[in-house]
């Protein structure tokens, strides 16, 4: 029997479109409200240009400390006239410098990867740096120089070892590859403009022994504050290193398969920077003996340009494949070094210059090379440490050159140290080519 009287039906509920939801209203205020207040917030910046505020304090901070690296080197012959030391003091000065760079890589490198924060280390490096650069320039006597580039060599070796673990730290974060090209920018800018910088003082008479050291020092103190005050982000880490820490592989564990790589990568960078140091250490001098005595002081701007052609290779190569520029690297620097000893055999000035150029392209690409091939090969958690003797392995092989070429020349006289030298560098450069693909 039918229901007469049946039960109303309830009406349907409206369905909203899915394309235009109702917000989520917060208590107190309409959806109208809601809206204006999330219309007004600003979208979210992308990561790449959240990391480019660090990634420039990081280079500035390179720069400083590469400054004040060879600021001193013009300098040195002032000192020499005031105070009347001899020859073998500067000799002293160059390796208490390379001695504190040494002893701060091998100290703190590994320091760098076991810490929260890489500030940690960058800090404490800009203030010594910072010290070492205002000892340096107002020094009264050989104590103060020695004490300001020991503070120096040791405040560059802590900061370019955890600076460049941090560029790569950032590369992992953006997936980005700006590490390599950035740090060889900033310190082949900063060895570059050192030199002019203190020449720069010396010719305008601009409080010489100062002035370019309180550069440096309010340099230092500005890359602090950026680093500091400018948004630093924490590194990705894997699960694995963020929920069990002690999962974390020995370094040799870790680079187990990779050593032979890592050992090709030093050597090239031990090749780049024995040839860039002897024409850092040789290269006035070489050029001098081939100009006339009125344009003496112009031989000093060989250096620079040296540093500025390397300079702006590595910019250049920066997306160039890390192999390939490995290869045409080492290829540049053995042949640039034959024409420039060709050039001073034959007194040929200008070919010593064009090839001094192509010099530096060599080093540029071999360096911006070794870093790439550096970033891929060097694992997340050990990325200071391997930085760290990455660089101990290209100050100490410079070192050594340095010493061993001067030691030569006194001996056998410059141009057959040049000849011997270039059999030398061709041969390491033939080894490189001849372990194939990187």
């Amino acid at each position: 029997m039918r229901d007469l009287h049946p039960l109303p039906t309830p009406p349907r509920p409206q369905r909203r479109s899915p394309a235009h939801p109702l917000p989520a209203a917060r208590p107190g205020c309409g959806p109208f409200e809601s809206l204006a207040v999330t219309a007004s917030l600003p979208p979210p910046l992308p990561l790449s240009s959240r990391l480019a505020i660090p990634r420039a304090f990081l280079a500035l901070a390179l720069v400083g400390a590469l400054l004040g690296s060879t600021t001193p080197s013009p300098l040195y012959g002032l000192y020499q006239s005031l105070w009347g030391f001899p020859s073998v003091t500067l000799s002293a000065l160059y390796a208490v410098y390379a001695f504190g760079v040494l002893l701060s890589l091998a100290a703190l490198g590994r320091l760098s990867d076991r810490l929260p924060d890489r500030r940690l280390i960058l800090l404490p490096a800009l203030a010594v740096v910072g010290l070492g650069a205002l000892l340096f320039g107002f020094a009264d006597d050989l104590q103060e120089l020695f004490l300001g580039r020991l503070l120096a060599g040791l405040g560059t070796g802590a900061l370019t070892g955890s600076a460049n673990a941090a560029l790569m730290d950032f590369d992992n974060l953006d997936r980005q590859r700006r590490a390599p090209s950035l740090a060889s920018i900033a310190f082949t800018g900063g060895a570059a403009l050192g030199p002019v910088l203190s020449s720069a003082a010396l010719y305008l008479d601009f409080w010489p022994r100062s002035s370019p050291f309180l550069l440096i020092a309010a340099l230092a103190l500005l890359a602090g504050l950026g680093l500091v005050f400018g948004n630093w982000p924490q590194p990705a880490k894997t699960p694995a290193a963020a929920d069990r820490p002690a999962a974390r592989q020995p370094l040799a564990q870790a680079m187990a398969s990779r050593w032979p790589a890592f050992a090709m990568v030093c050597a090239v960078l031990v090749l780049g920077w024995m040839v860039g140091s002897l024409f850092i250490a040789l290269g006035t001098t070489m050029l001098a003996s081939l100009l006339p005595a009125g344009a003496l002081a112009a031989a000093g701007l060989i250096v620079a340009a040296f540093q500025i052609a390397a300079g702006v290779t590595q910019f250049l190569c920066r997306r160039m494949p890390a192999g390939r520029a490995i290869h045409v690297g080492c290829a540049l620097l053995a042949a640039s070094w034959a024409g420039c000893t060709a050039s001073l055999a034959y007194g040929q000035a200008w070919g010593f210059c064009l090839f001094t150029l192509c010099s530096g392209v060599g080093y540029g690409a071999a360096f911006v090379g070794a870093m790439g091939r550096l970033a891929i090969i060097a694992p997340a958690e050990h990325r200071g440490s391997l930085s760290s003797l990455f660089y101990v392995a290209g100050y100490l092989g410079s070192a050594l050159s340095i010493l061993g070429i001067g030691a030569l020349v006194d001996a056998i006289g410059l141009l057959q140290a040049m000849q011997g030298l270039v059999v030398c560098v061709g041969l390491a450069a033939v080894a490189i080519l001849c372990r194939g693909r990187f």
